[in-house]
């Protein structure tokens, strides 16, 4: 063999120049749009992602929410409601249920005074809730200052200056706030 034929062999493979490529020409249905648009629908899909794994990790933070009331009182809708084992007249509950961070029961509605009603274990009981007779405008108000709604409660009794309402198993009565009665607290219920 010759090796100036194999030398001229390889020095021929070296100094070929390889073919240009055109380059492949793009499929007819693809975008041939500014690079900015394409730009904008990265930063959109990462954005809708973000948005995504946000609304997720939100939705995992908030399902656990258990609602917890203090030892010996009731949960009850948004409230945490406790039945004193004490008497005292209506200015007393009212400062016991101060001192616990509480108030004098708020009925809302016919449902509630429905729950509360069958709540009371003896019949005979009478409980102080958070609503008076005020003067001068001769009204029924809770004590928050909103004025009692005809729907909610119906009262029995006789109405004159310094009555307060109580409740029974069976009744919802005008007393007069220096009676001995029980009272009934309320506070908000502890999100965990």
């Amino acid at each position: 063999m010759d090796t100036s034929v194999v030398y001229a062999d390889l020095n021929l493979a070296r100094t070929q120049e390889p073919k240009q490529a055109s380059p492949p020409t793009p499929p007819p249905d693809s975008c041939q749009c500014p690079r900015w648009h394409r730009l904008a629908l990265k930063l959109s899909c990462v954005g809708l992602i973000l948005l995504v794994l946000t609304v997720i990790g939100l939705s995992v933070l908030e399902s656990p929410v258990q609602l917890k009331c203090p030892k010996d009182w009731l949960p009850h809708r948004e409230k945490c409601i406790q039945f004193s084992q004490e008497n005292g007249v209506w200015k007393e509950g009212l400062s016991n249920c101060t001192r616990k961070g509480a108030t004098l029961l708020l009925i809302q509605d016919q449902e509630e005074l429905r729950f509360i009603k069958d709540s009371i274990k003896e019949k005979g009981n009478l409980f102080w809730i958070g609503l008076n007779y005020t003067l001068p405008d001769k009204h029924w108000r809770w004590i928050n200052g909103s004025t009692l709604s005809s729907d909610v409660l119906k009262i029995t009794g006789e109405t004159k200056i310094n009555s307060c309402v109580a409740v029974s198993k069976d009744k919802v009565v005008s007393e007069d706030c220096d009676s001995d009665n029980m009272w009934i607290c309320q506070k908000k219920i502890k999100r965990l």
